[in-house]
């Protein structure tokens, strides 16, 4: 080849370089392989068409194309099967698709290949610990942590394993070595707050108030702060205090996305008109009739985590937790249908696809358990789906945990929960999705009577042993004593709940609502109509 055809093969690999710097993707790989038609192997060429596909990969990721994404690292990983970034990037993208199996996969590809790879450990143990492979997520973690001792972010996830799993003083550990590496981490400092009990004005909330009060603190940042300081001045009974720093987070987190309370009534309006007596009348012998399901369900924090923990004790009984199994069905329907989404779509279901429905829960629910007789999926918002348990499995266990309004509403308002619970950053809006939520639990109780079993916390708290016969009878379980010391049993427990259910019973929530009593009018005014 000539001097000057290479000089010209030169400027259009600077040029596509150019191009892939501007994000001009299609320009770029135009160039490139054009490049590749008059020299197949010429190393820069295929280097740099490498690089736009890993880089393209991470565009998707972030637009949200996460299909596409895929595709683009399988692409680059085809031009280059040792691209160690490519495998840990696709890993990402598969675990927010939900592809977790696929996902740790990519990264012990990624860990193959590059045995020393921080990153890779790092995510591959956040991708565990969503499988519940909590010992290997923390082993993953560990090794992260040991090729790079100040990785911040691997010790506060680690920290948020050993949470789940009741190892709270190793938990406040790897916090406390977050914020000893990074003094103004406020997740860290969050995550301290709901395992640390504080009897005195101590040194960390010292450091809290002086971090929420700095100036160059972010939004976020004084989010995790405000509920942490609000956590701390309760233990401290400054209860005062402590509501403003709770009011302030809300105020923050409320202020980070739309939402009107009124979609949430079309909903529950839309549910209540297809589950009526008629379609209940009409579908008397449907579903799946295995007795293996045992639905926990309420408003998030109304004692579902404490009722699920009491049967967990139980031999018979394995606690799954919180599942999205439910609403991945439901949402699923109209897609193999192709008519209206749900519920509208279970109108036009017959006896056949009921039947599908609770085959296809139960195959998912087993994956849990193959070995006890019961599983829990105490997922809250299930409340929604009753109508849909009825005629998929209408041998399935439904317990409602009830608690008193105003100190269920304040427990909600006083967490910071990972799912969008859109309703709970906001009193008067938390007042009328509590209103329209008894409602439709009225609704089902007309409907399907006898199919749902009440249980209050404050009778469980006030009588325990009673409460417990009485739950376990309706489960058709025999009486273990283990059930009363259900804070011994050891499971991981994922929720805001983890650390009271690893304590016996206590009643120091009973009534919370009175000690800020003046604050919570809105709510008070709502709940009152």
């Amino acid at each position: 080849m000539s001097k000057s055809r290479q000089l010209t093969i030169k400027q259009a690999i600077l040029l596509a370089a150019k191009e892939l710097e501007k994000g001009n993707f299609s320009k770029a790989r135009h160039i490139y392989n054009a490049i590749l038609q008059q020299q197949p192997n010429h190393p820069i060429a295929k280097e740099g068409l490498r690089k736009l596909y890993n880089i393209l990969g991470l565009t998707l990721h972030k637009l949200g194309k996460l299909a596409e994404a895929v595709q683009s690292y399988n692409k680059a990983i085809q031009l280059k099967p040792d691209f160690v970034e490519a495998y840990s990037n696709r890993g990402n993208t598969l675990q927010e698709q939900g592809k977790l199996k696929e996902a740790v996969e990519s990264f012990n590809k990624a860990i193959q290949l590059k045995p020393d790879f921080v990153e890779a450990y790092y995510n591959r143990g956040n991708a565990l610990k969503l499988q519940s492979r909590l010992h290997e997520a923390i082993q993953s973690l560990d090794k992260a942590i040991q090729l790079k001792p100040d990785f911040i972010e691997a010790h506060c996830n680690r920290g948020s394993i050993l949470q789940v799993q009741g190892r709270f003083q190793e938990a406040i550990e790897s916090f406390s070595k977050a914020i000893q590496l990074k003094p103004d981490f406020a997740e860290a400092y969050y995550n301290l707050s709901k395992i640390k009990t504080h009897d005195e004005y101590d040194e960390m909330i010292r450091n809290m108030e002086s971090l929420y009060h700095r100036k160059d603190t972010s939004p976020q940042q004084r989010e995790y702060l405000a509920f942490a300081l609000g956590k701390a001045f309760e233990d401290l009974k400054e209860h005062n205090k402590s509501f403003n720093y709770i009011l302030e987070g809300n105020r923050i987190k409320r202020g980070t996305y739309d939402y009107k309370t009124e979609i949430d009534v079309e909903r529950f309006n839309k549910l209540k008109e297809v589950f009526s007596s008629t379609f209940f009348s009409s579908h008397t012998k449907t579903g799946n009739p295995d007795e293996t399901p045992i639905f926990i369900l309420g408003m998030p924090r109304s004692g579902t985590t404490l009722v699920e923990q009491i049967l967990a004790s139980h031999s018979q009984v394995h606690g799954a937790g919180e599942l999205l199994n439910l609403f991945k069905i439901a949402n699923g329907i109209h897609t193999y249908q192709k008519k209206e989404e749900f519920p509208a779509c279970m109108l036009h279901l017959n006896d056949e696809g009921f039947i599908t429905l609770g085959s296809s829960y139960l195959q998912g629910l087993r994956k849990h358990s193959t070995s006890k007789r019961f599983i829990t999926d105490k997922m809250p918002h299930n409340f929604r789906l009753i109508g849909l348990i009825k005629v998929i499995l209408p041998k399935a266990k439904v317990i409602h945990c009830m608690r008193n309004p105003m100190d269920n509403c304040l427990s909600v308002f006083k967490n910071r929960f990972s799912r969008a619970n859109h309703y709970a950053y906001n009193l008067k809006e938390l007042g009328e999705f509590y209103y329209h939520y008894l409602d439709l639990m009225n609704h089902w109780r007309a409907t399907i009577p006898h199919f749902i079993y009440d249980i209050s916390y404050e009778a469980l708290v006030l009588d325990q042993e009673q409460e417990t016969r009485k739950l376990l009878n309706y489960c058709q379980l025999p009486w273990e004593e283990t059930c009363l010391s259900f804070y011994k049993t050891e499971r991981p427990i994922a929720t805001s709940s983890y650390t009271q259910v690893r304590r016996p019973m206590y009643s120091d929530s009973v009534n919370l609502w009175m000690k800020y009593e003046s604050e919570l009018e809105p709510l008070k005014k709502e709940l009152n109509k």
